[in-house]
């Protein structure tokens, strides 16, 4: 089998690669109202001009004052349907670029996720169909095994369309894989919409720039293995609200957190 989406994006990157348009980020010039992808690490200043431009942003300011207090800085990532996926996998990443031994833990997952999706007899996939974006996905982690890895090199490499994109949409097939290969546990959530466990994932979960639900942040935070605390920064009454998505209290397990806008993930750094 050779999914619908995957030949499209496919297409999409090829395409990219020999006809660069001139707002995409990357090597091209960036239009001013255009963000990167990927940001660099900055404090809440942005944030406070944002909130205290408006009226009536009295709830926002108080709570922006609460992640101060907790987070030093925070990364904006760029808003365009794919920014819970791209958060995860940088920060992911990020970790690796300081750990080797997690690097190689966290390549030998892709690899193991690539091998459910194309072996015989697994979900279908043909290995010539999604080794473009593995490929691009575990570059980055062999640099770093190798030691050739930089923060700062992780940036732009994600900041770099057609790689960066690779790497959301191979996240996005092991968001799909994991549903499917756990889809006893999934497909009751998906019951009373009348969806299968393949007809959500070939709608919500595989096509790019498409956001993600509490399925999605579920199944991507399970599969790979990570811990994942969202902070809360919205209209509600009452405290500051963070929680914790995965329930693995594995030690050792690399912590991800996530600033979360009403539609839109950034990522926070602790003090």
């Amino acid at each position: 089998r050779r999914p619908q989406i995957i030949n499209t994006a496919r297409r999409d990157f090829d395409s990219m690669a020999s006809n660069p348009e001139p707002d995409d980020y990357g090597a091209m010039p960036v239009a001013e109202d255009q963000a990167p992808f990927v940001d660099v690490r900055s404090d809440f200043s942005k944030l406070q001009a944002f909130y205290a431009a408006g009226d009536g942003n009295e709830v926002w300011l108080r709570k922006l004052e609460e992640i101060k207090a907790q987070f030093a800085e925070m990364r904006c990532i760029r808003g365009d349907g794919n920014c819970f996926y791209r958060a995860m996998m940088f920060a992911i990443f990020e970790i690796a670029v300081s750990n080797s031994e997690y690097a190689k833990e966290f390549r030998k997952l892709l690899s193991d996720f690539f091998d459910a999706m194309t072996k015989e007899g697994g979900l279908g996939y043909q290995a010539d169909a999604v080794e473009m974006f593995y490929d691009d996905t575990i570059k980055p982690l062999e640099e770093t095994i190798e030691g050739k890895m930089t923060e700062s090199a992780l940036r732009e490499a994600f900041c770099e369309y057609a790689t960066s994109n690779a790497i959301v949409f191979y996240a996005r097939l092991v968001c799909s894989s994991y549903l499917q290969q756990q889809e006893e546990n999934f497909a009751p959530f998906l019951a009373v919409d009348g969806l299968t466990v393949k007809d959500f994932v070939n709608r919500e979960v595989e096509p790019l720039d498409t956001e993600v639900e509490h399925l999605q942040i579920l199944a991507l935070t399970q599969a790979l293995k990570v811990k994942l605390r969202i902070v809360y920064l919205d209209r509600s009454e009452g405290p500051l609200n963070t929680h914790e998505v995965s329930e693995d209290q594995t030690p050792g397990r690399p912590v991800v957190t996530m600033l979360y806008r009403p539609g839109h993930y950034d990522l926070l750094y602790p003090k």
